[in-house]
């Protein structure tokens, strides 16, 4: 067998040993039957109060993808969520980052926005996830005690990511054609380079950046009320400052490499409340309280939006072959986007 042949199967043996790994860090030292107690106290009345914040938190989610997109594509609110609903349950049940493959496949199908235009508006949506990412978990950082095992994490992120920010708005920059393709600004001036190039342009729209970081805020600020609401259901009293940093630890660690998603969110919303002192049992109950409020939603969503966005199963796979535009046009239109802002 060619290593080609070979490569697809050990990168699924590496993520599945990678996602097993994380689940038995997440469970080691933990006595199951005292997690079971601790989730049969879980007070259901804070179903409804979760439930609203859940659904605030999607249609945020929509109102960020449909500013995202707008330099590419006129998209209602109404018609985004469906595609965000979808997006997040692909996220959380395929591993090695397939579900943003995915959604850019069937987003491009369905949106008519192509390919690479989505990748680079996706690419500039984690930035700023991580930008607002950096500067929860330095808040938190300065209000709690938590160690120095997330200081480095929290130092990296806070100078990568406004860094990913500055030279997404260098490379976006509008510019004088060159007058040959040799050097980085004929690299830029590339066919297949400049559809990225345009779905990161967004960044060079003060109100659509400003908007988008409000946005992103707004999202996380509510995913870390529904931690609360979680810990609050399960008699689990902390600082609104502990929710605030367990959302951007945990959702760094959604982000490990080649790890089934949901995997390295417990893992690290659980290491987190550890950190801050709780027990293994309790932290490990509110790690899995919150999965599930997150998850299983979502997985039971996805069926009802996909039948919302009329999807197939050739949606799913990508078709080649299609003519690229030609190098002028391709810069003229990018042109036409970044001087539009």
């Amino acid at each position: 067998m060619s290593l080609g042949r070979l490569g697809k199967p050990l990168r699924i043996a590496v993520g599945v040993a990678i996602s097993l790994f994380l689940v038995w860090l997440l469970l080691r030292d933990v006595h199951l039957a005292d997690v079971g107690r601790t989730l049969q106290k879980a007070d259901l009345r804070f179903l409804i109060p979760i439930a609203l914040v859940f659904f605030t938190r999607y249609w945020l989610r929509a109102i960020r993808w449909r500013v995202l997109v707008e330099h590419l594509k006129d998209v209602t609110t109404r018609r985004a969520l469906p595609r965000v609903i979808l997006g997040q349950a692909a996220n959380m049940a395929l591993p090695f980052g397939l579900g943003y493959v995915l959604m850019i496949q069937v987003t491009a199908r369905k949106f008519g926005i192509g390919r690479l235009e989505l990748l680079g508006a996706e690419t500039l949506e984690r930035i700023m996830d991580g930008f607002i990412f950096a500067l929860l978990m330095a808040v938190a950082i300065a209000t709690l005690t938590i160690g120095d095992s997330f200081t480095g994490l929290g130092a990296f992120m806070l100078f990568g990511t406004p860094a990913g920010i500055a030279l997404a708005w260098f490379l976006t920059r509008p510019r004088p054609q060159p007058a040959s393709g040799i050097g980085w600004r004929g690299m830029l001036a590339h066919p297949r380079f400049t559809p990225f190039l345009k779905g990161l342009a967004s960044v060079q729209s003060r109100r659509q950046t400003g908007s988008v970081l409000v946005l992103t805020a707004a999202i996380w600020m509510s995913e870390a009320l529904l931690y609360w609401a979680v810990a609050a259901s399960l008699g689990i009293s902390l600082n609104f400052v502990v929710h605030v940093f367990v959302v951007a630890a945990a959702n760094i660690g959604a982000g490990i490499p080649l790890a089934q998603a949901s995997v390295g969110l417990a893992f690290l919303a659980k290491e987190a409340l550890v950190a801050l002192g709780e027990t293994q049992a309790a932290a490990l109950s509110y790690a899995v309280g919150v999965e599930a409020i997150i998850i299983l939603p979502a997985i039971l969503l996805a069926p009802l939006a996909a039948w919302d966005m009329r999807l197939g199963w050739r949606d799913a796979i990508p078709q080649f072959g299609s003519r690229s535009p030609q190098p002028r046009v391709a810069v003229a239109r990018l042109r036409r986007v970044l001087q539009g802002q």
